[in-house]
């Protein structure tokens, strides 16, 4: 019912002297049934009562005695306190709370202003059975001929309350909500979506587009939508074609998942899922039972929208997918992808790769230019970023695939495996990280916030790729253990802070060396002469970084330089007995006792 026909009719209800029947008002979860209702009835009228958690029928009479007289409460709050009172006389325990229950109980029960709409709302999250309910309310319809109004929120409590109505209910009505009124009070509590005048009306008629009603919903979005908006730069707002783009694929995964319809696995796989349901889905094709069975329940969801509205390629599915499941909004990550889409690749320095990745969208001679680029970059040895490298990969495999070069995918794995050598050779490589990073493997399954390009006729393939890479670059980071340890005995000559933060870190921050058995590279004799060759007063800070070092060694990857350390005591030892009296005893004491313990 549209909102003049809503006040029309509560307008006649409210009119009536005496009804005689309840009006039911229903409509799907958060489509602001309540908000209308309150609005479309005089404040001084309502009677608006939860039935939320009230669990029997004296706690509703209570509620609405309360409600009706707000200045009488007390006899409702007094039947609350004497409710579970006892008290005995000469050795006879009698009920007081049941004695002034009995007297005030009837006074409530009985006492009502029949000028007041008794609103009952919250239907579905009462714990009393519907019969209990619906004589509480035939009391006030029938006795004391009030005006009744219930509001129902779910379809099931609905259809219940419908069977066992009797004569109470006399009109029902379904709320339609109000969603450019609604979307407008969303809108100005976020100043920056609001002012963005291009894409109010299109997060509006997407909203719309889903057939969802629930205006909750529709106000979590528009916050999101503003949190989407505030990671984007300029560039990207003037580009009205990709914002629009951006905001109709974002609003309808957001609605979609919030209503129930789709899961964020379904959202990592739309763009290649929405291709299967192309290619099965259309009249004229037979279908296929297992197409059936894994994607029946994503059907209706691919059957609202046309592919340019969920495949247009402005995000990456895997990251769109982990916003909407986690809420967080990584700015770096959709810039990335932004930058890497068809509609921002050309207006910045992108690697050829990623100009390749968008081909369905750009002309065919900017496509053969960036695959003449990547192939020369690869001559030249300018590929050396892990993520671009990974990217060109899979790539190469795809085009070889699709013939659009020569080269066989025995042929594209042996030069593969020679390029990641040579510049292993050249010192090109980047080198595994120093430090624990739980994320560090992320980079061997995207980059640039794009998935990798990788098709099951090529994955084995890239699997032994990876695996080279990954067995190269952990040698690559050994190779320059030379360049490390002379780090670490310069900070020791000129800088002891610096050589604390190298080995151990902060606290807060872990040194650059704290988790590599880097010091095992160090000659013992050698870490000695230049511990020893500092002010005495400096010593004993040296031995207790070490102790500090190989606290819980026995446990993680410094273990490894137990041998080192023992070498290093025994150095300590042979250098002490060169020397007499407390000069021995000084460098006697700089052995780490405490760091031999720790093993």
């Amino acid at each position: 019912m549209s909102q003049d026909n809503l006040q029309a009719y509560l307008d006649y209800y409210i009119n009536l002297d005496a009804p005689g029947f309840a009006v039911l008002i229903t409509g799907e979860w958060g489509s602001g049934k309540t908000h209308q209702i309150l609005n479309a009835i005089p404040l001084e009228l309502q009677c608006h009562v939860s039935l939320f958690g009230i669990s029997d029928s004296q706690e509703v009479y209570g509620t609405v005695f309360a409600k009706m007289f707000p200045g009488k409460s007390f006899a409702k709050k007094m039947l609350d306190l004497t409710k579970d009172m006892t008290s005995e006389l000469n050795g006879v325990t009698f009920g007081a709370g049941a004695l002034a229950g009995s007297i005030i109980s009837p006074l409530i029960k009985q006492t009502v202003d029949r000028s007041k709409i008794i609103i009952f709302d919250d239907l579905e999250r009462c714990p009393m059975n519907n019969k209990e309910i619906l004589g509480v309310i035939n009391q006030y319809i029938e006795h004391h001929q009030c005006k009744v109004i219930i509001l129902a929120h779910d379809k099931k409590t609905h259809n219940d309350f419908i069977t066992t109505k009797e004569k109470i209910i006399g009109h029902t009505i379904q709320i339609v909500p109000q969603i450019d009124e609604a979307a407008n009070t969303f809108f100005k509590s976020n100043f920056r979506l609001n002012n963005y005048r291009e894409i109010k009306p299109l997060i509006i008629n997407t909203f719309k587009k889903t057939n969802c009603k629930s205006l909750r919903i529709l106000k979590y979005v528009i916050n999101d939508c503003d949190r989407l908006l505030r990671c984007l730069e300029p560039v990207h707002l003037k580009n009205t074609l990709a914002m629009k783009s951006l905001f109709t694929l974002f609003c309808i995964v957001n609605i979609e998942h919030r209503s129930g319809n789709i899961s964020i696995s379904d959202i990592e796989s739309i763009p290649e899922d929405y291709l299967q349901y192309a290619i099965f889905a259309q009249p004229d094709k037979v279908e296929n039972p297992e197409f059936e069975a894994i994607f029946k329940k994503r059907r209706e969801f691919y059957k609202k929208y046309d592919e340019t509205e969920i495949r247009n390629g402005i995000l990456d599915s895997e990251l769109l997918a982990n916003i909407i499941g986690t809420g967080y909004y990584p700015k770096i990550n959709i810039l990335n992808s932004l930058n890497s889409s068809h509609y921002f690749v050309q207006q910045h320095r992108n690697p050829p790769c990623l100009t390749i990745i968008n081909f369905d969208y750009l002309d065919s001679n900017i496509i053969n230019s960036a695959i003449s680029e990547m192939f020369e970059d690869f001559k030249n040895f300018k590929i050396v970023h892990i993520g671009e490298m990974m990217h060109s990969f899979c790539m190469s495999y795809y085009l070889s695939e699709q013939k659009e070069i020569n080269q066989t995918f025995d042929e594209l794995y042996e030069f593969q495996i020679t390029y990641i050598d040579k510049l292993l050779e050249k010192d090109l490589l980047p080198p595994n990280s120093l430090y624990f990073d739980p994320y560090e493997n992320d980079i061997y399954e995207r980059s640039h916030s794009i998935s990798y390009w990788i098709s099951d006729s090529y994955q084995l393939y890239i699997d032994k790729i990876t695996n080279h890479l990954k067995y190269s670059r952990d040698i690559s980071k050994r190779n320059k253990y030379p360049t490390y340890t002379q780090e670490i005995l310069d900070a020791l000559d000129s800088d002891l802070e610096n050589f604390k933060m190298l080995l151990l870190g902060n606290g807060s921050v872990p040194g650059k060396f704290s988790n590599i058995d880097i010091l095992k590279s160090i000659p013992p004799k050698d870490f000695l002469l230049h511990w020893l060759m500092l002010p005495v007063d400096c010593w004993n800070k040296v031995g207790m970084i070490l102790n500090s070092r190989y606290r819980g060694a026995a446990h993680n990857i410094l273990n490894r330089e137990k041998l080192w350390l023992n070498e290093l005591c025994l150095y300590i030892l042979f250098e002490a007995r060169l020397h007499k009296g407390l000069e021995r005893t000084r460098i006697e004491r700089l052995i780490p006792y405490h760091a031999l313990k720790s093993f």
